[in-house]
Order: C-alpha cells, then structure tokens, then sequence
C-alpha cells in the first residue's frame, strides 16, 4: 500500500496540473476542448527541445515551455475556436472540431519529430527511498513543483479579484458583463493559464516515462472522466479527483499485475461517481446549461 501511494503522486502529479487546466477551459468555455490534448505534447516537446537538442536543463527548460504553451493554447482558441463560437456553432459541433484539430496537430507533430521515442536528460538525478520506496531525486523535485504550481493556480482562482472575474463570468454572464467584466480577456486569460499547466503537465510526463507524438492524447480521455468527477470548472474538484484516479491506478496496478484492470477500475468509479451525484444525461452536459444560460453566446 506504501508503494502504491507513492508511486500514486508520482503518476498522478502530472494529470492533476492538466485536469485543471481542462476543467477550466470546459467550465468557462462551455465545451469539451479535445484538443487540449495537444496542448500536453506540445509542453514535452518543446520540454525534449531545449532539454536534449539545446542543452538546457529540464527545470530551466520549463521557463519556455509555460510561455510557448500559454501562448499555444491562446492561438488555438482565436484563430480557430473563437470564431466557431462566434458564428454559433453548437456544443456538439465544438467537440467533433476539436477532435480535427486534435487530429491535425498530432499528425503535424509526427511529421516533424518522427515516430521514434525522446527521452528527457535529466542529469545528476539521484535514487532515495522513501518509505521504502524507490523514488528518484528529480521525481520528488517534480512532486513539489507541480504542488507548487497547483497552489498558486488555486489561489489565483479563488483568492484574487482576477479570479474573481473569472468564476463570476463563468457563474452568471449577464451579470458579469453588467458588472463590466470583459469576457474577451478573461477568456483569454483562462486559456493562456490552462496552456500553462497544460504545457508543465506535458513536461513532467516527459520527465518520467518517454515522448512521442501521442503522449496527450493517451491522457485525454482520463482528464474528462477527472473533469466530470471533480465537478464542471471546480479547481479543487480537479485537484482531489486527479489524486484519486493516481492512487486507485497505482493500487490496482499493483494489485493485480496489468494496467488493464486498473483502467476497469477507472471506469467503474467513472459510473459509480455519476451515480452518486446524479449527473445530468450526457445531452445536458454537452450542452453545459448548469446556469440556465447558454454559455456559448459570451465568445462574441
């Protein structure tokens, strides 16, 4: 059990900076951003560039991977996902877009960087036990950045009038945008922060496994499931469902021997969770009318 709680917060560090990033884009722009998987690959590229190819170090190559994937997911939201919402593209179609440019963008990244698998140099790295766990020096540097990281984004959500601006829009726009609230700079502010984490995820997963073009999206789908358990735009929710889906992984895996169970055993909370809280049908939350407003209108 020792092991599996370490190795838990190791595997789950990562996701709980990306599921907050995901669930605030969902929250705010009220569909289901499937291209934010993208957002991930782009961070542990741009992470194995100037890590392996320029010979930065990896804590220094975080600095350019926070600012290139901020500045990614800002593109991606007003050259393409703005405008849709702008002529009143629905939900659903929102979706099917991300899935193309998704699509799109992974493609672009194999023909640039090849098939083959890139590994982070992460130099003078040491072996400690903890608890009687193997961990390395990097993986416990990387815990407490990504702590830090998922801190301050808390803090900033929930402690500063900017935030404040963000979860009123999100909450009630019409009485948001009585109250002066510009919805084009709070949106993009949201997505620069979600391409931030969005980026450092992708970097920390780099640090403890290898890159290739994929590396996002095999995780988009465990994001959603974490979005929809933490609860729509909840930062806190997206914290403690990431952390749980890390330790229930990690347990079972070891449990049993095969990642395979560990993935039913997702699914089974997935189910169990929205049983539980009486989730609105699947149309409803496409939709996302959790207000009784139509969150789609404020892109304009």
């Amino acid at each position: 059990m020792i092991d599996a709680i370490v190795i838990g917060l190791i595997e789950s560090a990562p996701i709980i900076l990306a599921a907050v990033g995901f669930t605030l884009i969902y929250y705010l722009s009220g569909f289901i951003n499937i291209a934010y998987a993208e957002t991930l690959t782009v961070g542990a590229y741009v992470a194995v560039v100037f890590n392996t190819m320029l010979g930065w170090s990896f804590y220094a190559s975080l600095f350019p991977v926070a600012l290139l994937s901020g500045l990614f997911s800002v593109l991606t939201y007003l050259l393409v996902f703005r405008p849709a919402i702008n002529r009143g593209v629905g939900p659903v179609e929102m979706i099917v877009l991300g899935v193309g440019l998704s699509f799109l963008l992974r493609h672009a990244v194999r023909v640039g960087f090849g098939v083959e698998s890139y590994q982070i140099d992460l130099a003078g790295t040491s072996y400690l036990s903890v608890l009687g766990t193997g961990i390395t020096s990097s993986q416990i540097v990387s815990l407490a950045l990504v702590a830090m990281v998922a801190v301050g984004l808390y803090l900033l959500i929930y402690r500063t009038n900017q935030g404040g601006r963000i979860r009123a829009l999100a909450s009630n726009e019409p009485l948001a945008l009585v109250s002066g609230i510009d919805p084009r700079k709070v949106a993009v502010l949201v997505w620069f922060l979600a391409g931030i984490v969005g980026g450092l995820a992708g970097a920390f997963t780099a640090s403890f496994s290898f890159v290739d073009y994929e590396v996002g999206w095999d995780m988009i789908l465990i994001l959603i499931m974490i979005a929809i358990i933490g609860g729509i735009g909840s930062v806190r929710g997206a914290i403690i469902a990431g952390l749980a889906v890390g330790l229930v992984t990690a347990v079972v895996t070891l449990q049993t021997g095969s990642p395979i169970y560990a993935q039913v055993a997702l699914l089974a909370l997935f189910i169990l969770t929205l049983r539980l809280k009486k989730t609105l049908p699947l149309k409803k939350i496409l939709r996302l009318n959790l207000s009784g407003r139509s969150i789609l209108k404020w892109g304009s």
